[in-house]
């Protein structure tokens, strides 16, 4: 056949036979067109109009073969929809098995269309699915069951799911559903079902995976089914009781704070008052799910690891002019982001001079500071802030509602029924003009105590407070009540807010509500699209600055192409700069899961002529690369940040703090260079105010944490972190209002390994790091400057001096010289191979190193550290090497040695003296008032 396509040069011969009225001949034509189809397709597209009309002849009895003649020519012309409904239409012709690029276009495309039909839950042609379902049994046949499982989950077919999830390796691939498929699907509804198929397989395995399994009900919200696992593990032996702490542990860090609160209610004792085993396992896996024992456990680590570079800070705050309310309030959050968490407010103590010179919102600012320094410290919270917080009367209202709010910040994400009702207390009792102020700092307090678990009670006060239409009480509320019904995605709470936006006249309280209407649509993607829809309909640009929240929160480290689309379009086509540079900075959040991709998506809006554009790449580099040091999210920043407009200076410094955080100088180099230039911008004599206050501020976030904290935006098991991301949107809300920049310190993660005993202590125990100490090492410390020695001037020599010089010099190269004796070398080990490749002049890899319990691992240094063979204290979860990790005793007949605390765990008893020589434990910090003037009155 191939040598007579070799001869014919033209196909109008056999177009000719389909003209004759013979079907033999008719037959025959097609045969030799299908043959000759790929060579001649152009000369028989002229003719395909006859190729159709066979095709349509049912009493045509090759129809089939018309139908798949037709299906390639229209696949060489492009028209791939018409390719595939004649393929269909050729039936058994159109051949599978073909690797042709003809078949593998059509096929693909076939399965597109059924997938988008299944997608739109439309009718699909039973043909289709015939072809749909042969490609899937040849994957069964080639146990290619990765192919099935994407393929069943886009087509939602949970049948062929369940199927391929049994037929191969169960288990590897229910990880690889939930952790690469789940997150991914665009419908909430399916996501759900999807979901609940996989924990129902998992349970069905021989030997359950318990942890698997409790984190697929987290997402179900089966705070019940949940409860009885973790009971169930608590009544079992040691092994099971360490799995089901471990799991407390997993939940508290990567569910809401309103499902491990119903997890911890389901736990609680039986009321009929009847025994039950694991009495006290029980206790403590409610105080796990509470997350008292995990803030415990890193209040410890961040304090005794602390090591805040305070030359840095004191340099900063003695550059920057405190008499104006920018610089404060640069320092204060500087302040508030290197101690993040450690509890060590000495700054604030030893420059009371300073800190005087706060007045009015710089004031709420550096009280506010407080919640940031010591969050976590949620037992001794009313304690710290007890002489700021508002007593009867408001008498400071700018440092009472800051402490508002630092109570707030304090217990974000743990928000207990005691301080929600206190701050839900304080919204009526300063209602009215003159407590306005402490209204602001008490609707963030309970917006971020409240965080996705208020209730009706708190979401009525906050409207309570919305309504009253106070430009500075209304703004806060809105923003406390997205904090609050975060990801609920309730319909009536989105339209109450949404006609109330279009009521009030205040900017300040409508683009709160665009922000918060976002954080209401987190995580709900498809089902957020309706609402996104009806707000880029809007005229006023603050609403169509909400949609950008929506999408941005909705489809939030998704990577939907629909979202990502959306968010470009309005990046170069709408007419208001504040929407551009959101729906830029909105890319951020959609592809945190995928951070390598977006250097090279904003790499041309990074160049765009608008600033706003600029500004708004750099933030998105920021929050898509947090802490990974990409190198090409620094090559696109490094020139932002000597731009000529200062707002995309200071936008770019602060992105370089998010991507090199927890990064040193051995590691990568860049980090010398940007901290350098982060002092120069400080330092500056005529430098812009705005870019002083990035620079103070990206000083903080890369030693945030006195240096033990990365951002995450994500859990370990890649989990989204709904705290962490409403605490990096309210952060890029600074450029309107610089207290929300404290909500960055729900972004910061301990990078620590933390294990803990059955009995929640701390075990001494070692792991061991493969690599270079010095890669993982802390910066060095900023040298304190010396004074420089006068230069030495140089003696003036004159010309017949110097003449005179070098003829004795000649004189002397001509007398006879004893050769000196070379210097004797220092003595050196010759058996140290060290030492002899330092002669040699290589680079030396140091030798393993122990890591400690309680101390620093880096994230990317996880993957060097390794638990030694023979280990005494063996994880429960294999693998970990970093969080909160419970550890079993392989040898529990020798005594253990555990670690000291160094944190006061007693609130109500009185200290006694400790002995001598024992380990001094870090009393609550005692109560100092500000000095700021006219707080109290005598």
């Amino acid at each position: 056949m191939s040598g007579q396509v070799q001869t014919l040069t033209s196909a109008s011969g056999l177009l000719s036979l389909l003209d004759e009225e013979e079907r033999e001949l008719q037959y025959y034509g097609l045969t030799q067109l299908e043959a000759v189809a790929d060579v001649f397709w152009t000369e028989i597209s002229d003719s395909i109009t006859k190729i159709e009309v066979l095709y349509e002849d049912e009493s045509f009895e090759h129809r089939k073969l018309a139908g798949l003649v037709a299906s390639k020519i229209y696949f060489h012309l492009g028209e791939f929809d018409d390719a595939l409904n004649f393929a269909l239409g050729a039936g058994d012709l159109f051949r599978l098995e073909d690797t042709s690029a003809y078949v593998q276009t059509v096929v693909n495309h076939a399965i597109d269309k059924y997938i988008e039909l299944r997608s739109d839950e439309a009718e699909v042609d039973g043909r289709l699915e015939t072809v749909v379902e042969r490609m899937v049994e040849r994957c069964f046949e080639a146990k290619d069951y990765a192919q099935v499982v994407g393929l069943s989950i886009e087509a939602r077919r949970l049948d062929i799911l369940e199927r391929a999830l049994a037929s191969g390796d169960t288990k590897s691939l229910l990880a690889y559903v939930q952790r690469d498929c789940i997150d991914l699907i665009g419908s909430v509804k399916v996501q759900r079902q999807v979901q609940e198929l996989v924990v129902k397989v998992l349970m069905q395995l021989e030997e359950p995976d318990y942890e698997a399994i409790c984190a697929g009900l987290s997402k179900l919200s089966s705070a019940e089914t949940t409860a009885g696992i973790l009971r169930h593990l608590a009544e079992g032996d040691e092994a099971k009781v360490l799995s089901a702490y471990q799991i407390a542990f997993d939940l508290n860090a990567s569910a809401s704070q309103e499902f491990t609160k119903a997890v911890a209610a389901a736990l609680e004792p039986r009321e009929d008052g009847m025994a039950e085993g694991g009495g006290a396992a029980l206790g403590r896996i409610r105080a796990i799910l509470g997350g008292g024992e995990t803030l415990r456990l890193h209040l410890e680590f961040l304090f005794r690891n602390n090591r805040t570079d305070m030359r840095i800070l004191n340099h900063t705050c003695k550059l920057l002019d405190s008499r104006h309310s920018l610089a404060h309030s640069a320092v204060s959050l500087a302040n508030a982001f290197m101690h993040a968490g450690t509890t060590v407010d000495s700054f604030l103590r030893d420059n009371l001079e300073w800190l005087s010179r706060a007045s009015n919102w710089s004031k709420f600012t550096a009280t506010a500071a407080l919640g940031v320094i010591h969050r976590g410290h949620v037992r001794h919270g009313f304690r710290l802030l007890q002489p700021y917080l508002p007593e009867g009367a408001s008498v400071s209202p700018y440092s009472e509602g800051g402490a508002l709010f630092a109570l707030g910040l304090i217990h974000a994400s743990h928000g207990t029924d005691r301080v929600v009702a206190y701050l839900r207390d304080a919204l009526v009792q300063f209602a009215g003009a003159a407590g306005e102020v402490v209204q602001h700092g008490a609707c963030l307090g309970l917006g971020a105590a409240a965080l996705g678990a208020g209730g009706a009670d708190v979401a009525q006060a906050l409207l309570g407070v919305l309504y009253a239409d106070s430009a500075v009480a209304g703004e806060a509320a809105a923003l406390g009540l997205g904090l609050a019904l975060m990801g609920s995605n309730d319909a009536r709470a989105l339209d109450e807010m949404l006609a109330y936006a279009r009521e009030t006249e205040h900017e300040k309280i409508i683009r709160a509500l665009a922000v918060g209407v976002g954080l209401v649509a987190f995580g709900r993607k498809q089902d957020a699209d309706a609402l996104v829809a009806r707000l880029l309909q809007a005229d006023d640009a603050l609403l169509r600055l909400g949609a950008v929240h929506a999408l941005a929160m909705a489809y939030c480290g998704t990577g939907d192409n629909g979202a990502i689309r959306r968010l470009l379009h309005l990046a170069v086509s709408d007419v208001k700069d504040d929407v551009r540079r959101a729906a830029v900075a909105g890319l951020g959040f959609v592809m945190l899961r995928s951070p390598e991709h977006v250097p090279r998506m904003v790499e041309l809006l990074s160049q765009s002529f608008n600033p706003h554009v600029r500004a708004g790449a750099a933030l998105a580099l920021g929050i898509a690369c947090a802490g990974s040091g990409a190198a090409a999210a620094v090559a696109i920043l490094e020139p932002l940040a000597r731009d000529a407009v200062d707002f995309v200076v200071e936008a770019a410094v602060i992105a370089l703090a998010f991507v090199l955080i927890q990064q040193n100088d051995a590691y990568d180099p860049k980090v010398a260079d940007v901290r350098k230039r982060f002092a120069a911008l400080i330092d500056a004599k005529h430098g812009e105010g705005v870019t002083k206050f990035g620079a103070a501020v990206a000083q903080g976030i890369i030693d945030a944490g006195g240096r033990n904290v990365t951002i995450a935006l994500a859990s370990a098991d890649g989990q989204l972190d709904m705290a962490a991301c409403a605490g990096m949107l309210l952060f890029t809300q600074f450029w309107y209002w610089f207290p929300l920049a404290h909500f960055l310190a729900l972004a910061f993660k301990p990078t620590a390994l933390i294990a803990v005993t059955r009995d929640l202590r701390l075990p001494s125990l070692d792991a061991v790091c493969v690599a270079r100490r010095s890669l993982f090492a802390y910066p060095a410390a900023l040298e304190p400057p010396t004074a420089a020695a006068p230069a030495k001037i140089a003696t003036a020599v004159l010309s017949t001096t110097a003449r005179a010089r070098r003829g004795a010099k000649k004189g002397e190269d001509a007398m006879d010289v004893e050769p000196a004796k070379p210097v004797e070398s220092m003595d050196v080990d010759e058996g140290s191979d060290a030492k002899a490749l330092l002669r040699k002049g290589r680079k030396v890899a140091e030798s393993p190193f122990a890591v400690a319990n309680m101390t620093r691992v880096l994230p990317y240094q996880e993957r060097f550290v390794k638990w030694p063979a023979g280990s005494r204290y063996v994880p429960v979860k294999q693998g970990a090497v970093s969080g909160v990790l419970v550890v079993r005793d392989t040898m529990p007949e020798k005594p253990e040695e555990f670690i000291a605390s160094s944190l006061d765990d007693d609130l109500d008893d009185e200290e006694e003296a400790p002995a001598a020589g024992a380990d001094v434990p870090l009393p609550p910090p005692e109560p100092f008032e500000y000095p700021f003037d006219g707080d109290r009155q005598a």
